[in-house]
């Protein structure tokens, strides 16, 4: 399934033109990332997905997207294996729409096509946020990423002939902390997730419970250790209040 930080991604195959008019967007506000694809769905299907969207953003906003190839490391359940893998994605230009109609339409397309999420930013010189498309598949409806970092790399992050360009909180994952991935009790059901810790000294499990109950009042952390990032699975931020 496609999750959250999916999005965080968008490793792409564009001229240094294009990353260019899409830095400038950042910076003035006004550029979404989004994505019709799908874990669970074959090749052939996630690219007549992809056309679909086209066409929609097309209806919608009255020009197309800049298609990128989005890269991002999946781990297998079963076997604990990782692999790269690469998808479709779209980013999107508000043109003359006003942000907050820019904003729902974007969201609207990201519910359409059964996503977790997709990222928006809309201030000028502000960062981007993760806004939860689908119900469940994020602890918080809103997660700032900070802002577009070009020629920077992360757990997360798009090459473009070559050069590379990632957002902050990826950048403060890889270099501040590390993960930890977590097995936690919580109104009779296990829920496998995961934090990041701003610190390289291992936490305690008092310190990880009370950031879990910050999100999950009253879990019980049964297991945590420290773990490779898994894009596929929710990610806490401990010191972050909800």
């Amino acid at each position: 399934m496609k999750t959250f930080s999916d999005f965080v991604l968008e490793c792409s195959r564009l001229n240094e033109s294009s990353l260019s008019r899409i830095k400038s967007k950042h910076d003035k506000g006004g550029v979404a990332v989004l994505s019709a694809s799908r874990g669970d769905k074959s090749n052939k299907e996630n690219r007549e997905r992809a056309k679909s969207l086209d066409r929609d953003v097309r209806s919608k906003f009255g020009k197309g997207a800049t298609k990128v190839t989005g890269r991002y490391t999946e781990k297998d359940d079963k076997t604990g294996e990782e692999r790269e893998v690469k998808e479709r994605s779209h980013v999107v230009t508000s043109g003359k729409m006003g942000k907050r109609k820019f904003k729902k339409a974007v969201k609207a397309l990201g519910k359409k096509y059964d996503q977790d999420a997709v990222i928006t930013q809309t201030k000028g010189g502000g960062g981007a946020t993760l806004k939860r498309t689908r119900k469940g598949a994020l602890p918080k409806r809103n997660i700032p990423i900070g802002k577009m970092r070009p020629g920077r790399t992360g757990e997360m992050d798009t090459r473009v002939k070559g050069k590379t360009f990632t957002y902050e909180s990826y950048l403060r994952i890889q270099e501040r902390g590390k993960t930890y991935s977590m097995v936690i009790s919580w109104r009779g059901k296990l829920i496998n997730s995961q934090m990041f810790f701003p610190s390289f000294k291992r936490p305690t499990k008092a310190e990880i419970t009370t950031e879990v109950q910050k999100v999950y009042p009253t879990a019980i952390v049964m297991y945590f250790n420290p773990s490779m990032r898994d894009p596929t699975q929710p990610m806490l931020f401990a010191g972050q209040e909800t």
